[in-house]
Formats: structure tokens, C-alpha cells, sequence
């Protein structure tokens, strides 16, 4: 047997319970993470979207965010995964063949036209005369103009126009304007033209046709590689030396159009109009799309939508309409319609009438929102959250179990055996959270050859599983005493028990022996904190042995310590609740209880109280077991 005469250094200790707080912390975010993956996949939303909710979950429903993840790990995963549908997927960028047979296009264009020979294009603007014509139309343009004067080949037919002249404000689709265009061939500097036939036009109006008149076309045209496209309105006028060519883009009300289009798509919104003075209807792609229509469809009016909703919301939709039309003010309704697959998709549905000056209704504006996903994340979080509930009434009748059986198991302070040649001591205090009611426990026992037992242990978790393996623990021990073993060769036996319970469970304790002939203390340690012995003014832990705690390591040999005991020392055991705090370091938790036992009484009970008032113990946190046995 080892024996122990002095203290010890206190971080001796600290790798047991530094690695108990490390496995909380790790199951903690073990249990988060799972439970984050769980909830997303039963809400149908992204794991960062279902932890927002989860946390939201934990506040309505007043716990701790690991607690309710817990909950949701271990009864609200088995939810339906189709409760919500499927979210949409990002839509990917387009990579138009079409633009792509436009941009190779135009490089056809280009190689054929820069082997075209330019020296005599000086020569043309240079003995181009003046042309007032040209001019008053470059002044009088509002929008972007240029005067272009034809190049002949040697056949005599227009194979290009040269850029005579552009107004202030001339742009082509890459931003260049008259300094940098001046001078330069059309098809060179912009192909699009020859891609569009709009050349070809322009060549028509040079040899006396008709002016010619676009009021909105799509324009492609590419440069250097790059394709631009925008819809272009373009008029071109005969001059007496070439044509005038005034156009404009409509970028900014295509981009308008544009992020119209994507505002609708992101958020399922359909706009569209009824025209009750001709009886028509027009309604975006995104409106027809919510009603399960095709763009070729012709879109209801209002004595046909009823037709295109669910049954059972056919009465809510005909009365939103009959008020509409009778009160003429805005209505709001939200229906169901069933789509091709069968499943009905949620619809809000938001009307206003138009009114003439005699106040009666010539059109309608509607809008629409598919919100079948809001409304599947709010049915399955109301179903997870009664289940949640109902786990959590089953937790809480676990944990009064857990208090029920603590309580008949353990000993009443003032009903602990007391032990020959030593007087005890007790203080065993419950969480103030029932949520965190432990496995703490203790034990005294005299035996029939003189010698006195006491315990002191933890089984690790809370509730109703560590309350049952607290009661297993102890009763075992308690019928292994009378075997008259050592306390290393009884904890021995309780690892072997404690490693063969169903649900495995582990565990820390100090058991010992007292025999009051020799004065000497026989005690093992399993992974729990060190004893603090207190002797003549002086305190100090023990030095323990570092077996491992209960239930980790099967047919572990544990070591018998000897400690010789005087009378009036008195040795102070207690459990991991009075030292662990998440915000301070162990080893100086321990030095504090140290001191405080140094400064205060030798005897039992007013050590405990003191004790008590001065550690600043978590009470809500975990149990908290003092035991205090003083040599009489």
C-alpha cells in the first residue's frame, strides 16, 4: 500500500475535472450542432436560419440553448421531411449561346472589314463639304446623333460609313462619344449594325428611301471580345452628304425592368392588372407562375379566379371579391392553390380597386406572394415546439423522480451513522435548478472489526439517469464494505459495477477507512477531488494517486493510501459543485477553499458553514456535497 504523509501540490488534481469541463463543453456543442442540422432539415431552411429559430425556441420557451437543443436531438428530429418545401435553388448566371453566336458573329464582321483598306478615308472628310443639314440635325437632336458620310469600294456600292460628325451627347453601348469615334468606320467600331441590318437601312435611306423609324429593338453589337444589348429606338434621315442617325438606348429602364423581375422571382411577388372597361387581364410571368399558369395562358378575371382555388378557401376568395366590388376598397386574403404535383401552395392575395371620377371601379391592380415555405416553417416550428413541450413535461417528471429518489436514498444530515473515533459532519445541497439536479452522494458505515466506512462521489450527468446510477453506486458499495477489503480493492469492484450499468454511466469518489487503534486513514481516490486535511492551524490537500474515475478504465487496480491521522485533525471531502465555476480556474477554486479552511474553526460544523458563506458556489449550477470528519 502507497502512503501518504503530507500534502500536496494542488494542480495535481486539475487534469480530472479540467477534462470533465472539457467534454461538457465539447457534448455541448456536439449537442448544438446536431440539433442545428436536425431542425434545419425538419424546417427545410439553412442551418444558420434554423439556429436563429432554435434560439428563439429557447427564449419562448424560458431554458438554456443547449437544454432545448437537447430537446430537439432527442425527440423532435423525427418530424415529417417534407414539411416544408423544398427551397428554391440560386439561380445560376446565363451564358447566352446566343450571345455567344453574337460576339462570333461580329468578329466575322470585324476581320472582314479591317482588311478593308482605310488610307483614303482622310481624303473623304477632308473634301467633305459643308452641310448645314447635317448640322441642324446634330443641333437640334436631344438624344445621341451622328453624321455619317458612305466609303464606296471599287464597285461603287456603300461598304461603310465614316463618323463625320456626333453631337455633345452622342454614346455608343461602350461609352465612347465624338472624340474617340470621329473619323472611325461604323462597322469597325460598332458591327452590331451590320449584325441587326440596320446597315443595310441606312445604305436603303442613302439611296432615297423613306426615313427610316424604330421605336424599340433589341441591339446587340460586341467589341474586342465583349457584347453589349440593350432595347434602342434609332431614327435615320437622309442628308445631301449621307445620313443622320439619331438613337438611344434604353439601358436604365431595362435595368429597371431587370431588377423588377428579380424582386418578383426572390420574393414569389406576381403584380397584374384587371381592365374591366375592355375585359382584359395582364399579369407578370411571376403572377401567372403563382396561380400554376403558363406565360402562353390567358390569366383569369375576377369571375374566373374563384376556378383556380383550392376548395376548401373558395368561400374566402368570393367574398374578398364580392367585397371589393361592393365597399370598393382594398382587400387581402390568403388562399390555396394546388399545383401540378398535387401539393397546395399558399397564396396572399392583395386587391385594390381603381375608381373613375363617378367612383365606380374601372380597374383592378392585384398582388400576389406564394408563401407556402413561410407557412410550412410556421407549422412544423408550432409542431416542433409541442414537442418540445411534451419533452420538456417528461423532463420535468423525470427530475422530480430524480429528487424523489435522491431523497430516499440519501440519508437526512442529521440521520448520518456516525463512525468510531471520529465525528462527522454533513452538508449535501441539492441544484437550486432542477434541471441540474447531480449524482452527488455519501455513505458512512461502521463495521464489525472497528473500523469506520465513509464515502463521498459524484455519478457524472443530472437528472433522472445520474440519480439512478448515485443509487446503484452507493447501495453497491455499501454491501461490498462488509466484505472488510480495502478501500482500493472495494473501489475496484465498484469500477467493474459501474462500468457494467445500463445506461453506462462513470463516476468519481473517495472511499475510506478509519480505524480509530491505529489512528491511520485507509482511503482510494477514483478521479474526485483531493481530501484537504486540516492539522494544527494548517491546511493543505492531500497528495492523490491518479486513478482514473469510475466506469472509464474496466479492471483498473486502484491504490491504497495510508494517511496517520492525530486527534484533532480533521479531514474536509466534498464534491466538484463546490469548486467548479465556469469563469475561474480550478486549482485556484481549491486554494481558496484551502485558505478558507486554514482561517476558520477545526470543528466540523462551523467549518462547513463557513465554508458555505464564503466560497461563492454556483448553488443553480450543480449539487454541492461537504463532508467534514474530525480525530476525536
Amino acid at each position: 500500500m502507497a502512503e501518504a504523509e503530507g500534502p500536496r501540490a494542488p494542480g495535481a488534481y486539475a487534469a480530472v475535472p479540467d477534462l470533465e469541463d472539457l467534454r461538457g463543453a465539447a457534448h455541448d456543442r456536439a449537442i448544438l450542432a446536431e440539433a442545428r442540422v436536425v431542425l434545419a432539415r425538419r424546417l427545410g431552411v439553412a442551418p444558420g436560419e434554423a439556429l436563429q429559430h432554435l434560439i428563439w425556441l429557447a427564449r419562448d420557451l424560458d431554458m438554456e440553448l443547449a437544454e432545448a437543443a437537447a430537446l430537439v436531438v432527442k425527440d423532435v428530429g423525427a418530424g415529417t421531411a417534407d414539411a416544408v418545401a423544398a427551397a428554391r435553388r440560386a439561380p445560376r448566371a446565363e451564358v447566352s449561346t446566343t450571345r455567344r453566336a453574337v460576339v462570333s458573329e461580329a468578329e466575322d464582321v470585324l476581320r472582314r472589314v479591317t482588311a478593308e483598306d482605310t488610307g483614303g478615308d482622310r481624303e473623304i472628310l477632308e473634301g467633305l463639304p459643308d452641310d448645314p443639314v447635317a448640322r441642324g440635325v446634330l443641333d437640334g437632336a436631344l438624344d445621341s446623333a451622328a453624321h455619317l458620310v458612305p466609303v464606296r469600294g471599287p464597285d461603287g456600292k456603300v461598304a461603310d460609313f465614316l463618323y463625320a460628325a456626333l453631337n455633345g451627347q452622342a454614346k455608343d453601348l461602350f461609352g465612347r462619344g465624338a472624340g474617340e469615334l470621329t473619323g472611325l468606320r461604323l462597322l469597325r467600331t460598332d458591327p452590331g449594325a451590320a449584325l441587326t441590318g440596320l446597315f443595310e437601312e441606312y445604305v436603303g435611306v442613302l439611296g432615297g428611301g423613306e426615313t427610316l423609324e424604330r421605336g424599340s429593338i433589341m441591339y446587340t453589337t460586341a467589341q474586342s471580345g465583349l457584347s453589349r444589348t440593350s432595347r434602342m429606338s434609332v431614327r435615320c434621315v437622309r442628308v445631301p452628304t449621307g445620313v443622320c442617325v439619331v438613337w438611344r438606348y434604353h439601358s436604365r429602364e431595362d435595368r429597371l425592368a431587370r431588377r423588377l423581375e428579380r424582386v418578383e422571382r426572390l420574393a414569389q411577388l406576381g403584380f397584374g392588372e384587371w381592365d374591366l372597361v375592355t375585359g382584359e387581364a395582364e399579369w407578370t410571368p411571376q403572377m401567372l407562375a403563382n396561380y400554376g399558369l403558363s406565360p402562353e395562358e390567358v390569366p383569369p378575371m375576377p369571375h374566373d379566379l374563384p376556378k383556380a382555388v383550392a376548395g376548401d378557401d373558395l368561400p374566402l376568395v368570393e367574398e374578398a371579391l364580392q367585397s371589393l366590388f361592393s365597399r370598393r376598397e382594398p382587400v387581402e386574403a390568403e388562399h390555396r392553390v394546388i399545383g401540378e404535383d398535387g401539393r397546395p401552395r399558399h397564396l396572399w392575395l392583395f386587391a385594390e380597386p381603381v375608381l373613375d371620377d363617378a367612383g365606380l371601379p374601372v380597374s383592378v391592380n392585384i398582388v400576389s406572394q406564394d408563401i407556402t415555405r413561410r407557412r410550412g416553417v410556421e407549422r412544423a416550428l408550432a409542431d416542433t415546439r409541442r414537442q418540445m413541450l411534451k419533452q420538456q413535461a417528461r423532463t420535468a417528471q423525470e427530475r422530480r423522480v430524480a429528487v424523489t429518489l435522491r431523497r430516499a436514498i440519501l440519508p437526512d444530515e442529521g440521520e448520518v451513522e456516525q463512525l468510531p473515533g471520529v465525528r462527522i459532519a454533513l452538508r449535501s445541497l441539492a441544484a437550486e435548478s432542477a434541471a441540474r439536479i447531480g449524482g452527488d452522494w455519501f455513505a458512512t458505515r461502521g463495521l464489525p472489526d472497528g473500523r469506520g466506512l465513509f464515502a463521498i462521489g459524484d455519478a457524472a450527468g443530472h437528472g433522472l439517469p445520474a440519480a439512478a446510477a448515485m443509487a446503484r453506486t452507493r447501495n453497491g458499495l455499501l454491501g461490498l464494505a462488509f466484505t472488510g477489503e480495502p478501500a482500493g480493492r472495494l473501489v475496484g469492484w465498484l469500477n467493474e459495477l459501474v462500468g457494467t450499468m445500463d445506461p453506462p454511466a462513470t463516476g468519481t469518489a473517495i472511499v475510506g477507512h478509519f480505524d480509530p487503534e491505529r489512528g491511520v486513514m485507509e482511503w482510494t481516490c477514483a478521479g474526485h477531488p483531493p481530501p484537504i486535511l486540516v492539522r494544527d492551524g494548517r491546511a493543505a490537500p492531500l497528495e492523490v494517486v491518479r486513478d482514473p474515475m469510475l466506469g472509464a478504465m474496466p479492471g483498473w487496480e486502484y491504490t491504497t493510501i495510508d494517511t496517520p491521522l492525530a486527534r484533532g485533525d480533521m479531514v474536509f471531502l466534498y464534491t466538484d459543485g463546490l469548486v467548479e465555476r465556469r469563469d475561474a480556474d480550478l486549482d485556484e477554486r481549491i486554494e481558496r477553499l484551502t485558505a478558507i479552511l486554514e482561517e476558520g474553526s477545526g470543528r466540523p460544523e462551523v467549518a462547513l458553514d463557513e465554508v458555505l458563506a464564503r466560497m461563492e458556489h454556483d448553488r443553480a449550477a450543480d449539487d454541492t456535497t461537504m463532508f467534514a470528519l474530525r480525530v476525536e
